[in-house]
């Protein structure tokens, strides 16, 4: 599925907010890593937890956790 995703609210809460959602068993902390999506379209900045729990290959390929993504443009993601 694919959403375009509003500035100013975080990734998690967004896709909650459409009647999606993405697992997130940490309570949205990002240490489980379970919350990943891809960036299609725009630009999600890598986080700390990103870093720590996703390879460099994903994070070269758009992948984030939506549980610690805030984004600062509109962004087309997949879940």
């Amino acid at each position: 599925m694919e959403l375009t995703c509003p500035t100013g609210i975080q990734l998690s809460a967004y896709i909650r907010s459409t009647g999606n959602s993405v697992p997130t068993p940490c309570g949205g902390r990002g240490n489980c890593g379970k919350c990943k999506v891809k960036v299609i379209e725009g630009d999600l900045k890598i986080s700390t937890m990103d870093r720590i729990q996703l390879s460099e290959e994903e994070l070269a390929l758009g992948i984030r956790l939506a549980c610690q993504a805030m984004p600062e443009q509109t962004v087309k993601i997949k879940i």
